[in-house]
């Protein structure tokens, strides 16, 4: 399953505010086409190339430009997207996929088989380090992929997956005719040619992005006229544009939703939602670092992190405990694997016994000479890395362990993490609604070639991961992952912290806004594309059509 990785990020609650007036009554039956509605987006996009991109924000943008093959319902199972049915072989290895005959790129230029398989071969072409979404098809078959007419492919597969369906809404189909010229990994960052409702009109490198939509779009027109991506990375700077009505939606966290989401004088115009979604936050531990490389110090560093403490204090009740790589309500999910529980004395005895002392009585483990230090990256600004990581700092500092923080840009954080140029971090994964975890950790995953970025390597964890990807009866691969949840539990390449609660703000002009149990509000279809907004209260219509 792909993995969107993202920077972690806490709203800070500010009384510097000015209440928006209140909303006029309007019938919510009956939507109307027009208006911009204004996102923030918590990092600049990295590439507008789909095939390229390495976070959850890139492809915020990307569902409005691109059709995926397939899209996901709001109970998140497979629907018609690019492609309107298909067909699959009784051995799962081949997928017959019948396009849409009415489907064009945004330059008028119809959609065709050919750019499907244009687009496959790019995906796995390993010098294009495709790392979101190659490992969705590192069993493709394109010797026996074939282009049947204008509108059809037969996509072939070594092996079938159980969740190899799924994996084709990763396929956002490229014209063949604009991707094939120039340098493919650096000439479409800024410009984007695809089959989705929306068109690019302007990006402003970390500042906004405006999409219009296309009057000739082939499928169900959505109602919005633009939709205005504004990068707002400052979590004080987004909540007051917010409460401004600057912004139409954005997330906020604990300390806001405690002390914000019961106001009258907010609630009148802003719409508090919170949920859970198929996210967790973790910290990655980099193996092959020498100091890192035995499980049992990461056992020990993990013991150091006083999860109560953090739900209650940081989170204030909004998150839950994670124990391994499944959310509590994925049906992979092992109940009976334990929590590691906070003993820092506990964490000393084992470093102790592997040899870390402090010889020289600096108040520092050494061995070998070497002192007990680690660097943790993360993200910059006011978000939970900050306070949580402050918080690991001092209690490894209680055990002779010294934790050095680096605060980032949450770009150069992401790419120095996935570089593998780092030995701990702070981050949070965006999950696949199906809990294939190959792409994470396997080791054939190891980048360039997938998101494995911990370099972990585990031969039973490898046939495991094999094992359960291709496994089609659903009680079998629930078995399967049980087993593989208590391994990696124990190998500790992550440590799992908690699964926070999304919460969101987002203001009431923005009408027929819905949520998946899974995905929250966006990405799946129809989501943002049902969004409509009444034309009496279209206050940022002005602000999007200047320069």
């Amino acid at each position: 399953m792909k993995r969107y990785l993202a920077a972690l990020f806490l709203v800070l609650a500010c009384s510097n505010e000015r209440p928006l007036p209140p909303t006029t009554s309007v019938d919510e039956s009956t939507p109307q086409e027009g208006g911009t509605v204004v996102r923030r987006l918590q990092s600049d996009v990295s590439t507008l190339n789909p095939i390229l991109s390495t976070s959850g924000y890139d492809r915020f943008v990307a569902f409005f430009l691109f059709t995926p093959m397939v899209h996901f319902d709001v109970n998140l199972q497979v629907i018609p997207g690019l492609a309107e049915k298909w067909d699959i072989a009784p051995d799962g290895k081949l997928y017959t996929f019948h396009l849409n005959p009415s489907a064009t790129f945004s330059d008028g230029s119809p959609v065709r088989a050919s750019d499907v398989l244009f687009t496959l071969k790019k995906i796995v072409d390993p010098q294009n380090e495709a790392p979101q979404i190659a490992g969705s098809f590192e069993q493709l078959d394109l010797r026996n992929t074939k282009v049947i007419d204008d509108h059809t492919i037969a996509v072939a597969f070594k092996q079938e997956l159980a969740a190899q369906l799924a994996h084709f809404n990763d396929l956002l189909v490229l014209p063949e005719h604009v991707y094939s010229k120039g340098d493919f990994k650096t000439d479409f960052a800024a410009r984007a040619v695809g089959s989705g409702p929306y068109r690019l009109v302007r990006r402003e490198p970390g500042k906004e992005i405006l999409l219009e939509r296309r009057p000739e779009y082939w499928g169900k027109r959505p109602y919005l006229q633009q939709v205005l991506f504004k990068v707002i990375i400052d979590d004080g700077t987004a909540w007051n544009a917010m409460k401004r009505g600057d912004i139409d939606e954005s997330m906020i966290a604990a300390d806001t939703w405690l002390m914000e989401s019961r106001r009258p004088e907010l609630t009148k115009t802003i719409d508090f939602r919170r949920f859970y979604t198929l996210t967790y936050n973790y910290v990655p531990w980099n193996t092959r670092d020498p100091m890192l490389s035995d499980k049992r110090v990461r056992h020990a560093l993990a013991m150091c992190i006083d999860l109560k403490s953090i739900i209650d204090n940081l989170y204030h009740g909004t998150a839950r405990a994670m124990n391994g790589p499944f959310t509590p309500d994925q049906w992979a999910y092992n109940p009976d694997v334990p929590v590691i529980e906070y003993n820092p004395q506990q964490a000393q005895r084992i470093l102790n016994s592997l040899g870390w002392l402090d010889t020289n009585h600096d108040g520092i483990l050494d061995k070998g000479g070497k002192p007990f230090k680690i660097e943790m990256l993360i993200s910059g600004g006011a978000n939970p890395s900050n306070p949580f990581s402050q918080l690991f700092q001092s209690e490894l500092r209680k055990i002779g362990v010294q934790l050095v923080i680096t605060p980032l840009d949450p770009s150069a954080f992401i790419q120095r993490a996935l570089a593998g140029n780092y030995q701990c971090a702070y981050l949070s994964w965006d999950l696949d609604p199906d809990p294939d975890p190959f792409p994470l950790f396997h080791s054939s995953q190891i980048p360039p070639h997938g998101q494995n970025f911990v370099f972990y390597s585990n031969p039973e964890a490898d046939r495991l991961m094999e094992e359960g990807r291709r496994e089609l009866d659903q009680s079998k691969r629930t078995t399967i992952y049980h087993q593989l949840h208590a391994l990696l539990a124990d190998d500790q390449p992550y440590t799992w912290t908690v699964q926070v609660s999304s919460k969101w703000a987002i203001n009431k002009r923005v009408h027929n806004v819905k949520e998946s149990r899974g995905w929250g509000l966006f990405k799946w279809y129809p989501g943002e594309l049902d969004w409509w907004i009444p034309s009496n209260q279209r206050t940022h219509d002005a602000a999007a059509r200047r320069r």
